[in-house]
Order: C-alpha cells, then structure tokens, then sequence
C-alpha cells in the first residue's frame, strides 16, 4: 500500500516538469502549403507555394470577403530554404509544408536535374513523402499552380485527385511519390519516370475565378503522359500509347480501356480489369541476358461495333488473339523506342538482371544505360475475356429472314 501511495505521488510530481507540446504551432501562425512548385532561375531557384487560405475555404460559396481559397505565393533564392525564408517578406505567416499535396517541377529544372532539389526536400523534416510529384511539361511550375480549378475549392486537391483517378482508369499516366522516385533513382539497373502535367488553354485565363463559373472552362490542367529520367535528369516525353506501355511493363495498371479491328470492317471494344506482369531474364549460349515480360490480362468485352456472333466460343477466342497479338506488337515497339532513343531502363529490367544474376550484373552495371540498348527482349501477354455484357448480340448483327 505504502509503495502504490509513493508511486502516485512520484508520477503527480512529474507532470510538474513535465514541458508538453514543445514543438506546438498555432494554426493562426501557419500559412498551409497545399502544392509546392519548384523552376530553376538565373540566381537559384524560383519556389511558388500555393497557400490555404483558411477562413475562404471554409465557406461553400467562394469565401466570405469573396476572395480565393488559396493564395500562392513565389520568391527567388540560392537555394530553397533561402527562397522560403524570403518568401516570409511577402507571407504574413510561416510556410508549413506538413501538408503538401502535390510537388510540381518546372521542365527547364527537370532538364537540368533534380538531386540537389530532392537532397532539401528528402531532408526537411516537415514534408512527409506521401505526396506525388509531376512535371509541368512545356511550362514552369509557378503557372500550373495560378490555375482555378472546378470541383475543389484548392487547387492542390483537385490535382491530387486527378492524379489518382487518371492512373486509376486511364493507364498513361502514374502516381509517382518521393519515396518510390528516389527508390527508382538511387537502385541499381533502373530509371524514374515521372507524369507531365500542362495547362490546356490560356494562363491568363485560368488565374481568373470565372473559369470555373463557365460550364466549359477556358483553361484546365491536363496530364500528358510520363517524363523519362536517365539519373536524375529528364531526357524526353513519352506520348499516351508508349506510357501506357510502361505502366503495363511496370504491373501500374489497374483499369483501362481499348480495342481491336473486326475482319472484315468495325472495331470491338474492351475493358481491362485485371493485369498481372512478370519479368523475368535467362542467360542465352553465349551468356548475354534475354529478358521477358509476361502480362496476365483479364477483359470484358464492352463495345461490338461488327456483326459478328460473339456467342460462339471460336468468336471469343480469336478476341482473345487478336488483343495478345496488339498487346506483344504494341509493348514491345514501345519498350525498343525507349531502348533506342533514350537508353533509359525505365522498365526496372537492370534490376531483375542484378536481383537473379549479380555476377553478371556487375559486367554491366557501369555502363547499363549503353548495353541496355541492344539487349533482346520478348513479351507474352495472356488474355482472357470473362464476361461479353448484358446483351447476346450487336445491334448490327445481320438478321436471317425465317
């Protein structure tokens, strides 16, 4: 009993001396980073924060002095934290990016590289590494951030969503966080990728709060394909068809859409809903690598603009073909393209090599990027079709007269 009535009074004295939140910030002392932006400038860096406005976001109808919901605010400085802290000369509060959404990158700074920027960011303490990074292609960083967008009040929301959808149902682009581009970066036999992102209309246009009280806005941010890193440098865009190549090769695909030419005339289309992938490497005779890809693809057949009888087991099993025959055709010329125009493994095939042979990869992995261009590789994609839709026939299946 005596030892329970000592241990109470210790632990009552404790909390005497005990400091709490020492690291505690005010919300009214913070200015909430939402999206970050990042262009090279000719005295360091140009760094524009998009900014919370707190007390407009909270209303449903454009704030209660009718101002925006964000802010975004920009400076120059030799480095980024020296930008930041200048940036306090034009903020009436502290930049805190705990919260950022999305890191957008300017192209020309892409070009240049980006380690010194991801060596500050992977650093700071605030930023956590759950947010996705983009390239504003053709563009800087600072105008994708101006934008107004619909259906978020933020900016920042709506691209982080976007993102996440368009990977989701579109396949050509992909959600790339810090974590996983600085994985890519720094292993052994493989090169990032990140999306692209660019304004499809007039900047001056999208700054303005009516171009999103227009039922079809002047100016929207769309995404436009994956960026090739060779190291930590951009060294070209990849268009819709060959990132959607990459994705598949990289098993990113969780739902998308194509089709395949009828015999005679016509199109059927289907929908992916399920893709497996595989890599795999063998040593050929002569001990050179050879590489595979085996894709697992499950489809439904959603659109038959052909009469054919797709009742018929043969019907669906020539569909079947046909979408392996464009899959291994379309891939492969896409996976050569890279090959031969950038020599950059964005594939990860360098780290397959060096996971099942590590004895040969160090023969290769001083000058990957060089082999990595004539090295042989096949594709073999599998498709199955599960189900044909709620109706038998297509509209224009040819009726035979009793």
């Amino acid at each position: 009993m005596l030892e329970r009535k000592i241990l109470s009074v210790l632990l009552i004295l404790s909390l005497a001396v005990t400091t709490g939140c020492w690291s505690r910030k005010e919300l009214n002392e913070l200015a909430v980073v939402m999206a970050l932006g990042i262009d090279t400038h000719e005295n360091g860096y140009a760094i524009s924060a998009q900014v919370l406005n707190s007390a407009e976001a909270r209303t449903k109808k454009g704030g209660s002095m009718g101002s925006a919901s964000v802010v975004t605010y920009k400076s120059v400085g030799k480095t980024i934290p020296d930008a930041l802290q200048r940036m306090l000369s034009l903020a009436p509060r502290m930049p805190y990016l705990s919260h950022v959404r999305v890191l957008v990158f300017g192209e020309d700074l892409a070009r240049l590289g980006v380690s010194d920027v991801l060596d500050y960011i992977s650093r700071n303490h605030q930023l956590r590494t759950d947010f996705f990074m983009l390239i504003a292609k053709n563009g800087k960083a600072s105008d994708i951030l101006e934008v107004v967008t619909p259906f978020e009040y933020v900016p920042a929301n709506s691209l982080y969503s976007s993102i996440l959808i368009s990977e989701k149902k579109w396949a050509a682009t992909g959600k790339v966080t810090l974590q996983q581009f600085v994985t890519e970066l720094k292993r052994s036999g493989s090169d990032p990728v990140l999306s692209g992102v660019q304004l499809n209309g007039s900047l001056a246009e999208g700054q303005s709060m009516e171009n999103v009280k227009e039922i079809s806005p002047s100016t929207l941010l769309q995404h436009t394909g994956l960026g090739v890193f060779k190291g930590d440098r951009l060294v070209g865009w990849l268009g819709e068809s060959p990132s959607k190549a990459v994705n598949y090769v990289l098993n990113r695909v969780d739902t998308t859409s194509g089709f395949i030419s009828c015999p005679d005339s016509g199109i059927v289309g289907f929908a992916v809903n399920r893709v497996n992938t595989s890599l795999d490497v063998t040593l050929n005779s002569e001990g050179i690598p050879e590489f595979s890809a085996e894709l697992e693809i499950e489809a439904d057949v959603n659109s038959v603009q052909c009469p054919i009888d797709i009742t018929q087991p043969a019907v669906i099993d020539e569909i079947e073909k046909s979408i392996e025959d464009k899959y291994n055709a379309n891939i492969l010329k896409h996976i050569k393209g890279v090959q031969q125009q950038y020599g950059a493994d964005i594939f990860a095939f360098g780290e397959v090599l060096h996971r099942k042979y590590p004895d040969v990869w160090k023969k290769y992995r001083d000058h990957w990027g060089e082999s990595f261009k004539t090295m042989s590789i096949h594709v073999n994609a599998d498709v199955a079709i599960r189900r044909i839709g709620s109706i038998i026939q297509p509209l224009k299946q040819k009726v035979v007269e009793p």
